[in-house]
C-alpha cells in the first residue's frame, strides 16, 4: 500500500507520518511538506490513500483533493486537521475519513479500516469496479477507455452477475430489451473487450468461450463485492445508488435498496 502524507508544518508531517507507519507497517509512506510536490508525485506514483492537512498555503487540502481526484477518481484521501469546521468541505469531494489533530495510531488505524475505496492486492495491474453510483472501470485507478461503450456495459453485466458464466444470449436480451438482431454487434463488442483488456495486460480477469463468457470475481476489487461480503469499506461506499445509468441493474438495486 502506497500512501501519501501532506503537511506544510514539518515537525505535523513526522508526526503523522509516524502514526501511519505504526498503523499499517507494511505501508510506503510518503511525505510532503508541499502540496504541489505532492501532486507531480502523484502524476508518476499513484497512491492508494493521502493523509492530508486542509490548511496549507497556495493549495488548500480541498483544492488538492480535487487535482487528485482528477488524476485517480478512487483515490482514498483522509484529511488531519486542527479544525472541525471544514467536515462538509471534506465530504463534498469524497473523503475516505476526516481526524482531528493529533491523530493517534489508533484512529489512523480506523480510517485505513474504513476507506471509501477498496485497496488492491499489491503485484500486477490493479482493477476496480465500482458498482455505487455509476459504473465504472478502473486498471490503476484509471478508467478504462473501450472503442464501444457498449463494452463497458457488458463489462458492468457481467460484474453484476459475480463471476457466474453468462450466455450470449442472456446478455443480448438484457442489454438491447428488444426483438432485433444483436448478435454481429456482440461480438465486436466481444473483441474489443478482449483487445483492450490485452492491451492493458489484464486478460486474466474475463473469461471468454464460445457459448458466452464471465468476469473472474476473484481477480478484481469492487464495491459490491466486499459490501455483499461485508467489509467495511463496501459498506461505507454504498449511498443508495447502484449501476444507475443501466435499466436492468435495476433489480440489484432494489435489493440492495431494501437491505439499506
Amino acid at each position: 500500500m502506497i500512501i501519501y502524507a501532506i503537511d506544510d508544518e514539518q515537525n505535523a508531517l513526522e508526526y503523522i507520518m509516524r502514526k501511519i507507519q505504526a498503523a499499517e507497517t507494511d505501508a510506503e509512506v510518503h511525505g510532503f511538506n508541499n502540496a504541489k510536490d505532492a501532486l507531480e508525485s502523484a502524476k508518476k506514483l499513484p497512491f492508494d490513500v493521502a493523509f492530508m492537512d486542509i490548511q496549507m498555503p497556495e493549495i488548500t487540502g480541498i483544492e488538492l483533493a480535487k487535482k487528485f481526484k482528477k488524476i485517480n477518481p478512487q483515490a482514498n484521501m483522509v484529511f488531519v486537521t486542527g479544525y472541525s469546521e471544514y467536515t462538509m468541505d471534506a465530504f463534498s469531494v469524497d473523503a475516505s475519513g476526516y481526524l482531528l489533530k493529533p491523530a493517534t495510531k489508533d484512529q489512523v488505524r480506523h480510517a485505513l479500516d474504513n476507506l471509501r475505496y477498496p485497496i488492491s492486492v499489491a503485484g500486477g495491474p490493479k482493477v476496480c469496479a465500482q458498482c455505487f453510483g455509476d459504473f465504472e472501470f478502473f486498471v490503476n485507478g484509471t478508467p478504462v477507455h473501450f472503442k464501444y461503450n457498449k463494452s463497458k456495459e457488458v463489462i458492468a453485466f457481467l460484474v453484476d452477475r459475480r463471476g457466474a458464466q453468462c450466455t450470449n444470449q442472456e446478455v443480448i436480451i438484457n442489454l438491447w430489451e428488444d426483438d432485433e438482431d444483436h448478435s454481429a454487434y456482440y461480438r465486436s463488442l466481444m473483441k474489443d473487450i478482449q483487445d483492450t483488456f490485452k492491451e492493458l495486460g489484464i486478460e486474466d480477469v474475463f473469461d471468454r468461450q464460445r457459448a458466452g463468457a464471465s468476469i473472474i470475481a476473484d481477480k478484481i476489487r469492487c464495491d459490491y463485492y466486499d459490501y455483499l461480503a461485508g467489509k467495511p469499506e463496501g459498506i461505507n461506499a454504498y449511498k443508495g445508488e447502484y449501476m444507475q445509468q443501466y435499466s436492468w441493474a435495476e433489480e440489484t438495486a432494489g435489493v440492495l435498496y431494501d437491505e439499506m
